[in-house]
């Protein structure tokens, strides 16, 4: 496990940095939406280890006090954070989209292919394995307000369907924010999301690319926490029996 997780850091220190020494090696400019991209998909993994940190010190603090309050006001933290980084999440995996390679579009000076391959790349596959980092956290929270002892009783066909949900709903997310430019703030606007959001899929070609988008998306996302960080979780459920 502690291999995934250092390879996982290596690889977000890497992708960064082939971004940001690129304007230096090549005499361009930095494109700043690309690492603007790169601290969006931060965000979720911030969100989720702060909401756990928070929820169970607050209910530390509830249980010292002996306050149904605070132990409410533990619950509400909970439930708020995982909102907020479910909505926060296809930040995460929309580092994949970067393969475009649409940043060199606005390159004055003609930078060498292969950098940018690797570059690309590697931003992309850090996308991917924050987004299943994401995922293994959030089950681990799971694991957690259950009862360690009972851990197998998880190893449901409901615990993986909802699972394969996930990565279903955000890859939707990522398309929504690629082709349709939305964004989380969006949600504060509901009326002109939903607008832009009929509008969008009131085109039937639309509706087929975002259901096959999706679709593809959220299996690749899905095989690619399989192959990661699955088998930590595994190991985990078999010492628990």
């Amino acid at each position: 496990m502690s291999v995934i997780l250092i390879v996982t850091i290596l690889f977000n220190l890497f992708a960064i940095g082939t971004i940001v020494i690129r304007p230096r090696l090549f005499h361009t400019k930095l494109f700043k939406p690309m690492v603007h991209n790169f601290k969006l998909s931060l965000i979720p993994v911030v969100i989720l280890v702060g909401t756990i940190l928070t929820q169970l010190f607050i209910s530390w603090l509830g249980a010292v006090l002996q306050s149904n309050l605070v132990t409410s006001i533990s619950l509400a933290v909970l439930v708020i954070g995982l909102i907020a980084w479910f909505l926060f999440l296809p930040n995460s995996g929309y580092l994949i989209t970067e393969l475009n390679l649409t940043h060199r579009e606005v390159d004055k000076v003609e930078v060498p292919i292969w950098y940018d391959i690797i570059s690309v790349l590697s931003l992309a596959i850090s996308g991917v394995l924050n987004t299943a980092l994401n995922i293994l956290l959030l089950q681990f929270l799971v694991i957690i307000y259950i009862d360690p002892q009972t851990i197998n009783q998880i190893n449901t066909p409901l615990f993986w369907t909802l699972t394969g949900l996930i990565f279903l709903l955000l890859s939707f997310g990522i398309y929504l924010g690629r082709y349709i430019r939305f964004n989380t703030w969006d949600l504060l606007h509901p009326r002109t999301f939903v607008k832009k959001l009929v509008d969008h899929f009131s085109i039937s070609k639309n509706r087929r690319d975002g259901f096959l988008f999706t679709l593809l998306y959220g299996i690749f996302l899905a095989m690619f926490y399989a192959l990661t960080f699955l088998n930590p979780l595994l190991q985990l459920i078999r010492q628990g029996k």
